[in-house]
């Protein structure tokens, strides 16, 4: 009897696994997934967050459970996401603004038809960009700033660079027209970066998968519900190039609103089941509940961080990428 149950357990783990590859899962397999995955968590951590894997993973399901956009992804784009902010050692606490996973619809071609499948992104945050600047002991400070039409405003580069910026005291400052990153170094040094706002909304729509729909800015955007910030994050990522800082985090600009379809350990559901946690029940009618009473105890033992709606207002949007 023993034979025949670990066999449906086998059917059960294989079944999940394609459904993490290229399906979807429901919460209670979602954590399944997770508690599994911890170690390969753990192994992308820096080393002073090494023992962070249970958060992480805390983090990441609930976030999964409140955003239902998010439930419909392909989970091999959340857990690759996941693994970027676990490698930057970026928070995905929403409220922190280091960084989030965001869901989107992207056009594909599979054999000869076009669908629409629904990926999670690794979204950089602001207060990350500045976070990740400042882990090298040679930047003293990093800001960026966005400039209003009736602030004072000056900047100059070449041999005597200036750069001067004065808000206006009206409540109305007016539109945007600058937005700008600087830098000082401990060794007394400094650099700036200053991009005039239209080109930071070209940028956006060269770059970025959200910003525009069909030709029209999306609502549901973070370039639209939040431009000020997103336009920051811009012009840290662009001051980046003149910042003594290592290899690492320089990489994470490139990871910057990707979608990743794969792990570099998870090609196939065959890799998956190697990092799922072993089932075992003497009972072969009870192959289909061990999930859902794994993800119960999940639950039990690591009760979900607790966050506010900020997630949804940030990610509830439906995006279409046009190919």
């Amino acid at each position: 009897m023993m034979a025949n149950v670990n066999g449906k357990n086998e059917k059960i783990h294989v079944a999940l696994a394609k459904k993490v590859q290229n399906g979807t899962v429901t919460r209670g397999e979602f954590a399944t997934v997770l508690e599994g995955f911890k170690k390969e968590i753990s192994m992308a951590l820096p080393t002073h967050l090494k023992h962070n894997s249970d958060r992480y993973a805390r983090q990441c399901l609930s976030l999964f459970s409140q955003n239902p956009k998010l439930q419909q992804c392909r989970p091999v784009t959340i857990l690759s996401a996941l693994m970027t902010a676990s490698a930057l050692g970026l928070d995905l606490t929403p409220q922190l603004g280091q960084c989030y996973i965001l869901p989107y619809d992207n056009r594909k071609k599979v054999g000869n038809e076009w669908i629409t499948v629904t990926e999670a992104q690794f979204q950089l945050g602001y207060k990350g960009a500045i976070a990740l600047a400042l882990r090298s002991d040679r930047v003293a400070r990093i800001a960026a700033d966005v400039v209003y039409e009736k602030d004072y405003f000056e900047y100059s580069k070449g041999l005597t660079p200036k750069l001067e910026h004065i808000e206006s005291g009206d409540e109305d400052r007016g539109e945007i027209t600058h937005v700008y990153a600087v830098a000082n170094f401990t060794n007394g040094g400094y650099a700036f970066e200053v991009w005039p706002v239209n080109k930071v909304r070209a940028h956006a729509k060269k770059f970025s998968k959200s910003y525009l729909v069909n030709g029209r800015e999306n609502p549901n955007s973070p370039w639209v519900k939040d431009f000020e910030s997103m336009a920051k994050k811009t012009l840290i990522l662009a001051i980046w190039k003149y910042l003594p800082v290592e290899a690492e985090i320089m990489a994470a600009a490139q990871h910057d609103e990707s979608i990743k379809g794969e792990i570099s350990d998870i090609k196939d559901e065959g890799d998956v089941l190697n990092i799922m946690p072993v089932l075992s029940d003497d009972d072969e009618n009870v192959a289909q509940e061990e999930i859902a009473h794994a993800a119960q105890a999940h639950e039990a033992n690591t009760p979900d961080i607790p966050f506010t709606d900020t997630m949804d207002a940030l990610s509830d949007g439906r995006v279409t990428k046009k190919m």
